[in-house]
């Protein structure tokens, strides 16, 4: 089926009228990002696309109202519209993700336990979990949530460990086995050593790489970042 454009879609006056609102004020930030980089004697994706887009939108300017006296027609504001359209919408997506990774972030930053028993002195004391340090003996009981990772020491626990490893069965633990910090023990009071805390465990390792995977560019935006 042959689909028939309106003439008036190919009129280069109104495509001027509307290439030029997406040009220089939906294409704002291109510009000013672009200024403050070149001013560092630098470039990036910002730069090619104020360079690009301002050199088909003058083209074709030039072209809309002296073409007839310089013999040349043809204009090209939809290729620079369509850019600057497309980049923003790959943008919005962008903020979307990472607004969604920064929520699954906070989600996994709750998981850790507040407090936790350990044993010094051989008396056991509630401190902050960020006051745990590696050999400590901690204690954990059923329903609580263990503060860190560390191999069982004394005890016989059930240990809930679906949202970090997705494991729907609760797992049964006994001494020399390791348990992961954030997990709930299900069953049985038990005992173990520390042996990794605060930035070490596997919880903040996971942070760690959802933050790095956000913060990161796409292979192509780097590229374009580098030429």
């Amino acid at each position: 089926m042959d689909i028939t454009i309106p003439a008036f879609f190919l009129n280069p006056y109104f495509q001027f009228a509307v290439a030029t609102p997406i040009q220089f004020i939906a294409g704002a930030n291109f510009y000013k990002e672009a200024y403050v980089v070149l001013r560092g004697r630098s470039a990036n994706m910002s730069v090619l696309v104020a360079l690009g887009t301002t050199a088909a939108y003058l083209y074709s300017v030039v072209v809309t109202f002296w073409g007839g006296r310089i013999g040349v027609t043809g204009v090209y504001y939809e290729t620079a519209a369509i850019i600057i359209t497309l980049i923003l919408l790959g943008k919005t997506l962008e903020t979307i993700a990472k607004g969604r990774t920064s929520e699954a972030i906070k989600k996994l930053i709750g998981l850790q336990a507040k407090n936790a028993h350990v044993v010094r002195d051989s008396r056991e004391i509630e401190i902050p979990v960020e006051e745990v340090e590696v050999s400590d003996i901690v204690v954990v009981r059923p329903g609580e949530k263990i503060p860190v990772d560390g191999v069982v020491k004394e005890g016989y626990p059930t240990v809930d460990e679906s949202m970090l490893t997705g494991e729907s069965v609760p797992v049964d633990k006994k001494a020399g086995d390791e348990v992961i910090g954030a997990t709930i023990n299900k069953l049985g009071t038990f005992k173990f050593e520390a042996t990794k805390v605060g930035k070490d465990t596997a919880l903040a390792q996971i942070v760690k790489i959802v933050e790095e995977a956000q913060g990161s560019k796409a292979p192509i935006q780097r590229m374009a970042d580098n030429y």
